[in-house]
This record gives structure tokens, sequence and C-alpha cells, in this order.
């Protein structure tokens, strides 16, 4: 089974548009473009998590068919050794019809996995209580922050068009909103960890449908927000 995945899986990567997304390259454009992380103020600083999309761009929905997406994206970061080190199981925390939120642990914190059908961008190193400790590979000290989240843009080969918000919250927050820069405020589903991933953190996720040339510049996200059981905000996150 797994040899006939990773014959396809080669056979879809070899015509993909993208011509390098190892870790290696993200990190690198990480320290060069806005796009990938965005300076705050230095009392509220936050280091947004890496993300990196899939060479899988071409594969559209071909991937998927009979195929588990857990079996799907085990057999790709297999073959991506430049990509943060997992050091657990890929376990599911939600899922549609044709997607799957996936988290597993890494040399550098929790990481997430938006899957669908042959492709899935993912992010690493959300600096969030719970997701990373103080001496991971990335170096960059203790969490100290109550959400965090990436975007992943509703362009995607393989997908139905729609945007996904998603991310990753300390134990102790009960809800979280999702600030939109056309004003909107979005209640975020929110999930437990699953006790296959031994963590002490939650997981969110917003899937949305947004113009397609709205927001290109700063993201569709103003902000994330933070809420306890008493509907007390622990803190709002610039994004």
């Amino acid at each position: 089974m797994t040899n006939d995945i990773s014959a396809v899986l080669d056979e879809l990567a070899a015509g993909a548009p993208v011509d390098k997304a190892d870790w290696c390259d993200v990190q690198a454009r990480s320290r060069r473009r806005k796009g990938w992380i965005r300076s705050l103020p230095k009392r509220r600083r936050l280091v947004v998590a890496l993300v990196a999309a899939t060479v899988l761009g071409l594969a559209g929905t071909a991937v998927g068919v009979g195929i588990d997406r857990i079996e799907q994206q085990k057999v790709f970061h297999a073959s991506r050794p430049d990509d943060p080190q997992r050091v657990g199981p890929l376990v599911e925390v939600a899922s549609g019809d044709d997607w799957s939120l996936i988290a597993w642990k890494s040399n550098v914190g929790i990481c997430l996995d938006f899957a669908i059908p042959g492709n899935s961008p993912f992010g690493c190193g959300f600096p969030v209580r719970g997701a990373k400790s103080a001496t991971d590979a990335s170096g960059a000290g203790l969490p100290e922050h109550a959400v965090a989240g990436f975007v992943s843009g509703g362009g995607l080969v393989g997908g139905d068009g729609k945007t996904t918000i998603f991310g990753v919250a300390a134990h102790e927050v009960a809800a979280v909103k999702v600030e939109l820069r056309d004003g909107r405020v979005v209640d975020a589903s929110l999930y437990d960890s699953p006790p296959e991933l031994d963590a002490e953190v939650g997981f969110f996720i917003v899937r949305l449908a947004l113009p397609p040339q709205g927001f290109r510049d700063e993201g569709p996200v103003r902000a994330y927000s933070a809420y306890d059981r008493d509907r007390n905000l622990i803190e709002r996150i610039e994004d």
C-alpha cells in the first residue's frame, strides 16, 4: 500500500509548479519576506508559525481517491528530509468531506497540516504555551502566548476555494474569535487535543469564502482573540 502511494505522490510531485519548497527554503524566505513573519511592537511581538506549501500543487483531487489523508501526510513528510523532524504520530483533529486538520509533534514543537487530497499547507513552531518547549530546535525561547494561527488561501489546487484559518490555543482557552480585516468577527471551531498527541493545547479552524483579490498585501486576518470559560479575554494577538 505504501509503495503504491509513494509512486502516485512521486508522479504527481514531478509535475508540480513549485520548484523548491523544502523547509530550509521556507526558513530562508521567512527571514527576508514580510509575508512569512510579521514583526509587532516589542511588548506584543509574536513569531508567526512558519508555513510551507507542499510540492503537490498540480495533484488536485487525484490523490485521495481511496487514499487516507493521514497516510498521504506520512508519505509526504517522509519524502522531505529538510522538514521539521517528526517525533510522534500524526493525529487527525478535525475533518470534513474533503479535508483534515492533522497535528503532530516535531523538534520545533506542534505542527499542523491542513490536508486535502493531493495538497497540504502546514505550519510549525507556534509560540503558544504548551505547543513548544524553551529548548527546541528553533531557539526561540519559552512561548508565552495564548493563541496563534495562520492562513491558507482559497487558491489551493484540489481545494474547494475556501480560505482556511487554523492554529493552536493554550489549554485554558475556551473560545477563539478571528477578527477579519473587513470588520467581521468569526467564531472559530475549537477542538481538544486528541489523547494520542499527548499535548496540553487546543486547536481551532475557520473555513469561509473570501474575495480572491481581497487583503492580498496584509492577509485577511487582523487579530486572534482567546477567551476563558467565563468569556473573559485572555489575549488578543494582532496578525
